[in-house]
């Protein structure tokens, strides 16, 4: 089992609530420029898959430091 540290731990919160940020800004822009539903559904997708990317990058690397 992997332990965090404090520094890890703060780390992670901000990085979710980075991700969350991102995301609802994401979509208040795509809303207000009266985008398609495909135009939204599109570079939303593009915006959380890149996030999902660097969260689990940032999981990885702390995992593989960790052992």
């Amino acid at each position: 089992m992997m332990m965090w540290s404090q520094t890890e731990v703060m780390v992670f919160y901000v990085l979710v609530a980075m991700l969350a940020y991102k995301l609802w800004t994401v979509w208040h822009v795509a809303r207000k420029s009266k985008a398609n539903r495909e135009g939204k559904l599109i570079f939303l997708g593009v915006i959380s898959g890149l996030s999902l990317f660097a969260f689990g990058a940032k999981v990885y690397i702390g995992h593989m430091m960790g052992l």
